[in-house]
């Protein structure tokens, strides 16, 4: 029984985009052989019911809430782990280490790195989510700036995560292109591959299949990589598919919608956006095609194994595909030219036999090596490992 003290810029409760997905189902098996204590922010204006939710499954909770006018400001800090680095979180910190006295911390996403200098006498692990930040074009930090001001700005994140992931015990990464990544930018460091999962039980193949096809896309849009995206997908791909298939549907779900995105609904009458919704499952039944346009960004995006999972068969670039690693090609139609796309889908849509095939094998992939039952067990293996060798 290990004491784990998880700490997040971001209130995991209800899970409504990837990276909080991931932390709810870790937090959720974890607790089950352990102690888990999380500590993260929560918005002014978020319901208390998330805080409800995460005490009937941690040991304790200790929300606090972000207040982005009382930030710290300082020169070797960056603009976007500024927003989260605050009096109120170093104090409460100082508060919950001298309260629960953790075996280990886990810190999630760069833009909390900074607290590892506030814990001391305690092994301390940083997951990274997403490597797309050692490549501008890839980054998605800082996108509201004009593009000279955030190039500036990317430096600046650059140069501080190569000092602070050296403070960590370990880095846990979702790939191995990201692992290659990490210690390739910094060979101190030492990274282990903790991916991403799905819930196996959760999302299952959809029985008494209706004969009509849409198109699906899910995201949480005020993260940057989903809008751009949806937005490129509608204005670059869906025209050549409807060409071909007038009828075609597309759905536009999920939280954070932006005006950029909701303006979408106009560009043809076979948009649907539906923003959150309270069960995407219901999305998420065949016949349909799930499309993953996405563009930027690393890590392995939480939706497109959902979509497996589901047996909904995908159609993506191969930036939405990559970190998934197992016989991908029998069970994903992958491109990024606009052409290819728009052909994966039309062929995909035409015929039922490759649709069927597809949907099998990513159904077979998301049990067999993505189940968060498995992933959860690897993590806390690699803690108790960690912990017997000190």
């Amino acid at each position: 029984m290990k004491k784990i003290l998880i700490i997040s810029p971001y209130f995991p409760y209800p899970p409504r985009d990837g990276g909080k997905v991931r932390l709810y189902n870790l937090i959720k098996y974890l607790a089950k052989s352990n102690d888990v204590y999380l500590l993260a922010y929560i918005e002014p204006d978020a319901s208390m019911d998330g805080v409800d939710t995460a005490k009937k499954i941690c040991k304790d909770v200790f929300p606090v809430v972000r207040e982005e006018n009382k930030r710290i400001i300082r020169n070797d800090i960056p603009r976007s782990a500024s927003f989260f680095y605050t009096q109120a979180m170093i104090d409460e910190l100082s508060r919950v280490m001298k309260i629960v006295k953790p075996d280990i911390v886990q810190l999630d996403f760069l833009i909390m790195t900074q607290y590892v200098n506030h814990i001391e006498g305690v092994p301390v692990f940083y997951t990274e989510h997403d490597m797309s930040v050692l490549d501008f074009n890839q980054s998605f930090h800082d996108r509201d700036m004009p593009e000279n001001l955030r190039f500036v700005e990317w430096e600046r994140l650059v140069e501080y995560e190569r000092k602070i992931v050296e403070k960590f015990k370990s880095v846990i990464v979702l790939t191995e292109r990201d692992k290659r990544l990490i210690e390739n930018f910094n060979p101190k460091i030492k990274a282990v591959i903790i991916p991403t999962g799905v819930d196996v039980d959760f999302y299952k193949p959809a029985q008494n299949l209706s004969d009509k096809q849409n198109l699906v896309f899910v995201g949480h849009y005020r993260h940057y990589p989903n809008a751009d995206a949806i937005i490129y997908f509608v204005n670059n791909v869906y025209g050549k598919v409807l060409e071909k298939l007038p009828d075609m549907k597309l759905y536009i779900v999920g939280s954070g919608l932006t005006k950029e995105v909701s303006a979408l609904a106009g560009k043809s009458r076979n948009i649907v956006i539906t923003g959150e919704v309270e069960d995407i499952r219901e999305y998420l039944k065949k016949p349909n095609i799930f499309v993953a346009p996405i563009r930027l960004g690393g890590g392995i995006k939480g939706k497109v194994l959902e979509a497996m999972a589901a047996g909904v068969p995908v159609i993506a670039t191969n930036e939405a595909v990559d970190g998934i690693d197992h016989n991908m090609s029998e069970a994903v139609l992958a491109g990024d030219d606009a052409e290819v796309f728009a052909s994966n889908i039309v062929m995909l849509a035409k015929d039922k036999n490759l649709y069927n095939t597809i949907s099998k094998n990513a159904r077979i992939i998301a049990e067999k090596y993505y189940d968060w039952k498995k992933i959860s067990q690897a993590l806390n293996d690699f803690y108790s490992d960690k912990i017997n060798k000190l």
